[in-house]
């Protein structure tokens, strides 16, 4: 066993899957119950029933919410295989286990927090967290909800327009546990910053609790969701219900008393800790999306016969155009799987609140959701037609890929705040001495990755050195393409321990040169590499491209994916009787 904690002769299916495998099964049977199927009947309002429906289901049948909400593996299980099965729960496990329920589990005492964990165990109430307005957007530090003291506990408010909560799913009536942020006004009146305070959005019988408005929004088309918009007129909470996370105190005059001034200073860290959990459960999601679209994708390429001439007719996996596109996203895919999966080992014994896990979450959002949705729409254009439907997965699939990207605003902007928080932390750090590296040469090209990390590094201080908007906005660019460098060269080191994986091994290879060859005219500029390397990377890549098709079926069947769970047509032998099959099937109409 290496330092990592790899141990040699792992199989290829554990090395791509993180955590029990019973439990990952286990999943899979229960994401695909057929009572919670969505057919053409449903209306968008009676798909939005149907996962609350099916939330409850998931819960009954995998344990209280509590256990999975601390429980990492388990719930980065939960979110992979609900985004791969069950799209329409994504935004409803999002706010009930880890938001909500993740938030009062570590975040205050198990005395206060156990009337609200009680009901959100066996989802007799859904959670959600409320963070967003309308005018700070995901910028939370600067949201304008008040909860402001008022003799035995607090009172929240809403004090204008633009202090709205925006936007989540609240709108289907049913009991509801909320974590609200909102700025704590202490009894002198002084703003002590974003607190979180636990609260009954709605009671049992779905109604409005009183000082809350809840106003459903329109119709979206990319995600089934109740999206809402909530304000808050004096809405009572108790003095128990202030998420404190041990970090300070509050006396019966209501005194903010901070344990001491590291507290003071990881208070806001803490606050939105479970945020950090969240990013990369729904990276991890998007990964298992791109891995299910790839799985489908190619196994139908490897079937489709595409008549091109009267004496010619290839597979769709011959065609270059479709080959090399799917097996380049492939390695992609499979490199930010194994990449990700580092990534959630350590954040299972991390401190939340620490900078360099907050930073490494950030980064890893940033890689991993861009990539998977250009290799989820990559795969439903190389399907054709038949990736336009339902029936086949992959289109649905998009949705859940927006929702997450933009689910804390554009995702670039947490890549950008990560990239120039990564430049100040490498500053003074100096690339290697220029001179054209081999691309032929593993070492070589953990050279390359490394140049253009610290090169960029270098780039970057000049403006992280003046002050000012201007200098602020001028470093962006440089800061996203050191967020993407440097975590295509921590992609690459953890490929490298896996050398007794042949399948491991040609994946690093297209990973590799592939991102060589996109950035060819930088390393070109920046000496690096010579027209005549670049030339050799272009041959070798379509030689590892080569060499991938051919551990192909091992790395699919290594995905855990069940042919008749997924039920897609495309995966039948004959397509023709899968659809007429499925198009005559009562339960889908």
């Amino acid at each position: 066993m290496d330092a990592h904690g790899y141990k040699e002769g792992t199989s290829l299916a554990e090395v791509l899957r993180h955590g029990n495998l019973e439990f990952h099964q286990h999943l899979q049977k229960v994401l695909s119950a057929p009572d919670y199927v969505v057919t053409e009947q449903h209306s968008q309002e009676q798909r939005r029933n149907n996962a609350y429906d099916q939330l409850r289901y998931l819960v009954r049948e995998i344990g209280n919410t509590r256990d999975i909400a601390v429980d990492l593996p388990a719930l980065f299980a939960v979110f992979d295989w609900s985004a791969v099965l069950a799209t329409d729960l994504i935004p409803l496990i999002s706010g009930h286990y880890n938001l909500a329920s993740g938030s009062l589990a570590t975040l205050t005492d198990s005395d206060a927090a156990a009337p609200y964990l009680a009901d959100l165990d066996d989802a007799s109430s859904v959670g959600v967290m409320l963070l967003t307005e309308y005018g700070c957007g995901s910028n939370i530090q600067f949201m304008q909800t008040t909860a402001t003291w008022d003799g035995d506990g607090f009172v929240i408010s809403t004090p204008n327009p633009r202090a709205r909560k925006f936007m989540p799913s609240v709108g289907i009536p049913v009991s509801r546990v909320c974590v609200v942020g909102a700025r704590f006004i202490d009894s002198a009146g002084v703003d002590q910053g974003v607190h979180l305070f636990a609260a009954r959005l709605r009671d049992a019988d779905g109604h409005p609790a009183p000082g809350v408005a809840i106003t459903q929004l329109d119709r979206q088309p990319l995600v089934i969701m109740d999206n809402s918009v909530i304000s808050f007129d004096n809405l009572r909470v108790e003095r128990g219900a202030w998420l404190g996370n041990d970090l300070a105190t509050i006396d019966e005059q209501g005194v903010l008393t901070w344990r001491d001034d590291s507290s003071r200073k990881r208070a806001f860290a803490s606050a939105i800790s479970q945020l950090t959990v969240g990013r990369l459960a729904l990276s991890s999601c998007l990964n298992a999306t791109a891995r299910a679209s790839l799985y489908i994708a190619l196994r139908y390429a490897g079937k489709r016969v595409v008549p091109l001439t009267p004496t010619d007719s290839p597979l769709m996996a011959e065609i270059p155009h479709v080959r090399d596109t799917l097996l380049t996203d492939l390695a992609g895919t499979l490199a930010r799987t194994i990449y990700g999966n580092e990534i959630k080992t350590r954040l299972a014994g991390s401190d939340l609140t620490d900078r360099d896990t907050v930073v490494s979450v950030m980064l890893a959002k940033h890689f991993i959701q861009l990539h998977a949705l250009d290799t989820v729409t990559h795969c439903r254009i190389k399907m054709g037609a038949q990736g336009m439907f339902s029936a086949n997965r992959v289109a649905d699939y998009l949705g859940v890929c927006h929702a997450a990207i933009t689910g804390e605003g554009d995702c670039h902007v947490l890549g950008s705040v990560a990239g120039r928080v990564l430049a100040k932390h490498l500053a003074g750090k100096q690339p290697p001495e220029a001179g054209v590296h081999d691309p032929a040469d593993a070492g070589d090209r953990l050279g390359l990755f490394n140049s253009r990390t610290l090169t960029i590094v270098g780039q970057a201080q000049q403006y992280l050195a003046m002050p000012g908007l201007e200098a602020r906005l001028e470093v962006i660019p440089d800061a996203l393409d050191l967020a993407e460098a440097y975590s295509a060269e921590e992609a690459l080191q953890v490929l490298h321990r896996y050398g007794d994986h042949a399948e491991i091994i040609a994946v690093r290879d297209v990973f590799a040169l592939h991102y060589l060859a996109q950035h060819a005219t930088w390393y070109l500029t920046h000496g690096l590499l010579d027209i005549a390397a670049i030339t050799t990377i272009q041959r070798q890549l379509r030689q590892a491209i080569d060499r991938l098709a051919g551990h192909l079926p091992t790395l699919l069947d290594a995905f855990g994916l069940d042919d008749e769970i997924l039920g897609a047509p495309v995966l039948s032998e004959d397509l023709p009787a899968a659809w007429e099959s499925r198009c005559h099937d009562p339960v889908r109409h």
